[in-house]
């Protein structure tokens, strides 16, 4: 891998209870980034990160793995930490470290207990914090509930950014109402289909697009100004105000995926 400099290297820390899908994400990362050419998985014992033999008969993460990857121009070291609460000095390492965090939900379980421990760890550090939604493809997954008990336990900071057309094996389109589109993955993943918002999604998108625009133009006040005249924003304006928000730990942006699905 090529010499960066430090404004070109990044770390991101995946967070979150234990099988919420974050060694599982970490693989489907390294293999889009060319890293790896065949995904591991768990029931196989053979993912990247879970290489300590305790791990692969336990079947989760006992330790945190720092991985690699270039992407876009950045190398991008990707934390993958253990989701028990017995193994906190671990995400606490790797706190002290990450540029940003990412929480993973499970759809089926919602806010779990380590969780809401990890939480209190991001807020002593202040990491900025993504949070995503993850096993969505599985037939028990509740996005709608899952949502509500993120903004309970962590408040209305939490921001929606995406969500899916259809959770469980129709798991297939999800609505960006930041960039205000729609994309359609295939049943192998990886790069999806952009394509319009279907008419009967319009509503709920233009809803959520309205209470997004407003979460980031209330946490600056050129754009709050602007808000107030045009009545909209720009995509990168939304887009370095949700930055921002984030780096100052105002807004949390959710957004939903299936790591097994890629």
């Amino acid at each position: 891998m090529p010499e960066f400099d430090t404004s070109h290297v990044k770390n991101i820390v995946l967070l979150g209870h234990a099988g919420s899908g974050k060694t599982t994400l970490a693989e489907c990362m390294l293999y889009e980034a060319g890293i790896i050419t065949r995904k591991g998985n768990i029931s196989e014992k053979n993912t990247t990160g879970d290489y300590h033999e305790l791990e692969q008969e336990r079947g989760n993460s006992i330790f945190s793995k720092l991985l690699h990857a270039k992407w876009r121009g950045y190398k991008i070291n990707i934390i993958d930490t253990p989701g028990y609460d017995d193994f906190s000095g671990e995400v606490i390492a790797a706190l002290r470290v990450a540029d940003t965090g990412l929480m993973l939900l499970n759809a089926v379980m919602g806010v779990e207990v380590t969780t809401d421990i990890i939480w209190e760890y991001t807020e002593k550090f202040r990491t900025p914090m993504i949070f995503t939604v993850n096993k969505l493809d599985d037939d028990n997954a509740d996005f709608d509930k899952t949502v509500r008990e993120a903004k309970a336990h962590f408040g209305n900071k939490v921001v929606m950014v995406q969500y899916p057309r259809q959770t469980g094996a129709g798991f297939h389109e999800i609505i960006d109402v930041l960039r205000m589109t729609m994309y359609k993955f295939n049943d192998a993943g990886g790069k999806p289909e952009k394509l319009p918002i279907p008419d009967e999604e319009k509503e709920k998108a233009d809803t959520l697009h309205k209470e997004l625009v407003e979460a980031v133009a209330s946490n600056d006040e050129t754009l709050m100004e602007k808000y107030f005249d045009q009545g909209e924003l720009e995509e990168d304006e939304m887009k370095n105000g949700l930055k921002k928000a984030m780096i100052n730990h105002d807004l949390f942006p959710l957004f939903c995926l299936s790591a097994e699905r890629n």
